[in-house]
């Protein structure tokens, strides 16, 4: 679907009605940890959201260990 209002047509009618500035929003770049967050969620199929809603989300679903940093544990020295 075209939602670009210039010279274009439109091919059909948005299912949800757009805010003002949705364009500018969407093409906003992402902040380096954004997207380091989204590509690991990603990556691991772990949740992406709030850290307790996260949490919560992996031990629902028993999926904690996406959540851990790849890898042997580092020793304490």
């Amino acid at each position: 679907m075209e939602r670009e209002h210039g010279h274009r047509k439109l091919l059909s009618e948005p299912y949800i009605t757009l805010n003002e500035g949705w364009a500018e929003y969407v093409n906003t770049p992402m902040k380096r940890g954004e997207l380091h967050d989204i590509r690991n969620s990603v990556n691991r199929q772990a949740p992406l959201g709030s850290e307790l809603w996260r949490k919560e989300t992996a031990t629902k679903y028993g999926i904690l260990s996406t959540l851990n940093q790849r890898g042997r544990p580092r020793k304490d020295v």
